[in-house]
């Protein structure tokens, strides 16, 4: 066999400064990985003591990952319509979020989300990571930053009282951190979420369960509705999935 899907996994991912960087532990120490995103192979490496981590532009929240070990012969042959199913390229997703309010977070506070397998108790997985505010780049806080450069962290570039008033933090349409699960199938999953502080102290956890049902239903009717000669334009029409938003 070529490829091997039920060796790698995945142990997290973090995002600053228009990367994204993931990571990932295997079991076949010779064998090099390979990273898929949304289908496509987008880079391969092998382990260093069991471990990869590759690094590429920061991802979209549609975005998909997956992980392959190979066999070394194969390292740059795409695996993808053969290792994973049609089921698992459009499983059902965990869709995690948390609001960047003016509640004391500082530019180096992280912000962790947790999910343990279909079927356990708790969540003890690492899956994703990042800074509140990295560098302190768009850190509102009228009440904290007053005083130090712009009623913000760095002058400037932070968001201050006249910005988030009624529009980012300081309104009912403040910004969200996302993290996005890679398709999974029907089972009850376990989440918990944390905010660690510089120090290593962490917030008491937020947990919750979550329950996928069933596998959603893909698009379908994929067709050419139009085609403008002036710009070289094709339109296509297709039935939207009744389950994907």
């Amino acid at each position: 066999m070529a490829y091997y899907a039920d060796v790698v996994t995945f142990v997290g991912s973090e995002s600053i400064s228009g990367r994204t960087t993931i990571r990932a532990r295997t079991t076949r120490l010779t064998s090099p990985v390979q990273l898929y995103v949304s289908g496509s192979l987008s880079a391969w490496q092998y382990p260093h003591a069991g471990m990869v981590e590759f690094t590429v532009p920061t991802l979209r929240k549609t975005d998909l990952l997956f992980l392959l070990s190979v066999d070394p012969a194969n390292a740059e042959t795409d695996y993808f319509s053969d290792a994973f199913p049609t089921a698992a390229a459009y499983g059902n997703r965990i869709k995690v979020q948390t609001p960047q309010l003016m509640q004391g977070f500082l530019p180096d506070d992280k912000w962790s989300v947790y999910l343990g397998a279909a079927g356990a108790v708790s969540a003890t997985t690492l899956y994703h990571t990042q800074r509140f505010y990295p560098r302190g780049l768009y850190c509102g806080g009228y009440g904290l930053g007053y005083g130090t450069g712009g009623y913000g962290f760095d002058g400037s570039s932070a968001k201050g009282y006249g910005y988030n008033y009624g529009y980012g933090e300081y309104g009912y349409d403040c910004d969200m951190l996302t993290w996005l699960s890679a398709p999974l199938p029907p089972g009850t999953y376990p989440v918990k979420v944390v905010v660690t502080d510089i120090h290593g102290n962490e917030s008491t956890a937020a947990t919750d369960s979550v329950v996928i049902a069933t596998y959603p239903r893909p698009a379908k009717d994929l067709a050419v509705g139009s085609y403008t000669l002036g710009t070289d334009t094709l339109a296509f029409t297709w039935t939207a999935s009744a389950d994907i938003t």
